[in-house]
């Protein structure tokens, strides 16, 4: 079984209460949070709250003493965005009988079992930006907001965390975009996402599997979101259509369980996800997904 996680503390978001109670309707849900939600979800047999204080190790204390905050985002954040998959690494030692978990953003949803998505054989799938890379080589994202990730996830994650900025023997993999950054007064930075990718690009992970792509699963096309109000996937920046400032959710006649989201080509493509970022937070509290 795959169980969806979702990180969540400092607040109880009208947002993140939809969030997963969307998602467990579906999925079993593990919230790490903290005081002000550990209460939330008592009455939904679907979600587990396990409190971040339970799950800290000497690693996370000897990440919090090196962190160095190379973005224009606050330090609070930043750190808080890497230290997630160190608890989740305290998760995994915690809940044995999980092998893998899908990861999701407090701001995202899934629209089916995520055990119907993905077979035995799947190990770490996330979200990999290479449109834009082709032609900036300094946009390295890769994001977790929706990502099936294991034990081998954490630890290689966790390894070059260190190598950057403990040990500084893989800080050159980062330095340029620094300094990149710093020359040309180009906002943002190095952040978890990018991580994420220089574990895909440098090879450290091998097989990851890219949710940003066109996915072949049960003899049918489907995608994963990347931003609700953002037209970029499989074919680039414009890959699918918008109505409103959002991608517009199509059912098909005689099919009221799945979602699809339309084309450039006037395709419709079954959608397992969507991601309301930023200000589209709000969209999880009206009906769209209900």
């Amino acid at each position: 079984m795959i169980p969806v996680v979702i990180f969540h503390t400092n607040n109880n978001n009208d947002y993140f209460i939809n969030c997963v109670n969307i998602n467990s309707k579906t999925n079993k849900v593990y919230v790490i949070g903290d005081d002000s939600n550990k209460d939330t979800f008592t009455n939904n047999s679907n979600v587990e709250h396990i409190h971040i204080n339970d799950l800290g190790s000497s690693d996370v204390i000897d990440f919090k003493d090196v962190f160095q905050n190379y973005s224009g985002n606050s330090y609070d954040y930043e750190l808080y965005c890497f230290l997630r998959v160190f608890y989740l690494k305290q998760f995994f030692l915690l809940k044995k009988q999980y092998a893998k978990v899908f990861h999701l953003d407090s701001d995202c949803v899934i629209f089916d079992d995520i055990n119907n998505i993905f077979t035995n054989e799947s190990n770490i799938a996330y979200y990999i930006q290479k449109f834009h890379n082709e032609s900036n080589k300094f946009h390295m994202v890769g994001s977790i907001h929706t990502a099936l990730l294991n034990m081998h996830f954490c630890d290689k994650f966790i390894e070059l965390c260190f190598d950057i900025y403990k040990h500084k023997t893989k800080l050159y993999l980062i330095y340029p975009k620094i300094e990149w950054h710093q020359t040309n007064y180009i906002r943002g930075g190095i952040c978890d996402m990018t991580l994420y990718y220089l574990l895909y690009s440098e090879k450290l992970i091998e097989n990851i599997a890219d949710l940003s792509e066109l996915l072949y699963i049960n003899k049918e096309h489907v995608v994963f979101d990347s931003h609700i109000h953002g037209g970029y996937g499989f074919n680039g920046e414009n890959t699918f259509q918008l109505e409103n400032g959002i991608k517009k959710i199509f059912q098909k006649i005689n099919d009221t369980k799945n979602k699809y989201y339309l084309t450039e080509n006037n395709t419709l493509i079954r959608a397992i996800s969507a991601h309301c970022q930023g200000n589209s937070k709000h969209l999880l509290n009206g009906n769209i997904f209900k």
